[in-house]
C-alpha cells in the first residue's frame, strides 16, 4: 500500500498521469485437523490402533495483492499557451515511438515539441504518430494550430493529422514508465481510431492524483503496521509467559 501510495503522491504532477489502485485478496483457507491413533484392545498383542481425525477448524493463511489496476479518469484540462503541447478530452491516447527499439506506446502527456529533424516528438525523442503510423512533419515557419479531430493546420493547409486512440479494453494496458501504456500480448485490447476524444491545443492534462487522498492513505497505512506490530508483540509476550510461568515445574 505505501508503495503504491508513494508512486500515486511522487507523480501528482505528473502531466497524463493516472493513478494505481490496490487490489487485496484473501489467500484460501485450510482446515486443520487433529489426528490420533487409539492404542490396540489388547496391549499384549500386537493389534492396530483407531485412526481418529478431529476437525479443529480452519486456518487463514494470510493475504496478497490480487492487481494494481489503472484509473484512467481524466485529469483536469489546464492551458499553457504552448503551440506544441496537447490535452485529450475524452478516454484516447496518443501514439508515440521510440527512434532506437521501434516500440509503441500510448500516452495522454501531449508535451510535445519540434524535433532538429522538424517531426513532432516527445520530451525525451519519441516520434509521435499520426492516424497510419507515420512521423508527423512541424514546419518551422508558418502558423501551426490543431483541430480537435487531430488535423495539423499550416497557415490554413491541411498537412498532416495526429493520430488518436481508443480501446475497447483499457484492462488490457500495462503501465510503462510513469504515463506511458503498452498493450499486454495476448489480450484484445481492441484499438481503434477515436470517434469520443477531442485533441485540445495550447493545453495540458493535469495528474488525476489525489494528493489529499494519498497523504490520508499513507497515515492509514502507518496506523495499521503499527496495530500489525503491537499484536505481533502482544502474541511474544503471551508465548512468554506460556514458556516461563504456565509450563514450569513446581
Amino acid at each position: 500500500m505505501i508503495d503504491n501510495v508513494a508512486n500515486n503522491l511522487a507523480n501528482s504532477s505528473t502531466n497524463g498521469f493516472k493513478r494505481t489502485l490496490l487490489q487485496v485478496e484473501s489467500q484460501p483457507q485450510q482446515q486443520l485437523y487433529r489426528y490420533q491413533t487409539d492404542p490396540g484392545q489388547d496391549p499384549e498383542k500386537r493389534l492396530p490402533g483407531v485412526s481418529v481425525q478431529v476437525p479443529v477448524g480452519p486456518l487463514g493463511s494470510g493475504s496478497d495483492v490480487y492487481a494494481t489496476p489503472t484509473n484512467f479518469e481524466q485529469g483536469q484540462i489546464a492551458m499553457n499557451g504552448n503551440t506544441f503541447s496537447f490535452a485529450l478530452s475524452g478516454p484516447g491516447f496518443f501514439a508515440v515511438q521510440n527512434q532506437q527499439t521501434g516500440a509503441i506506446t500510448y500516452t495522454r502527456d501531449g508535451s510535445f515539441m519540434r524535433a532538429a529533424d522538424g517531426t513532432l516528438t516527445t520530451v525525451d525523442g519519441s516520434s509521435v504518430l499520426d492516424a497510419a503510423g507515420h512521423t508527423i512533419p512541424m514546419p518551422a515557419l508558418g502558423k501551426i494550430e490543431v483541430g480537435t479531430d487531430g488535423a495539423v493546420n499550416v497557415d490554413g493547409v491541411t498537412s498532416a493529422n495526429i493520430g488518436v486512440f481508443e480501446f475497447n479494453n483499457v484492462n488490457a494496458l500495462q503501465p510503462q514508465g510513469a504515463t506511458g501504456y503498452t498493450i499486454i500480448p495476448g489480450q484484445n485490447a481492441g484499438i481503434r481510431p477515436a470517434t469520443q476524444t477531442s485533441v485540445l491545443q495550447y493545453s495540458e492534462e493535469k495528474s488525476n492524483g489525489d494528493v489529499v487522498k494519498s497523504i490520508v492513505d499513507l497515515i492509514t497505512a502507518e496506523r495499521w503496521f503499527d496495530a500489525n506490530e503491537k499484536s505481533i508483540t502482544t502474541q511474544d509476550d503471551a508465548t512468554n509467559l506460556s514458556i516461563s510461568a504456565v509450563g514450569k515445574n513446581s
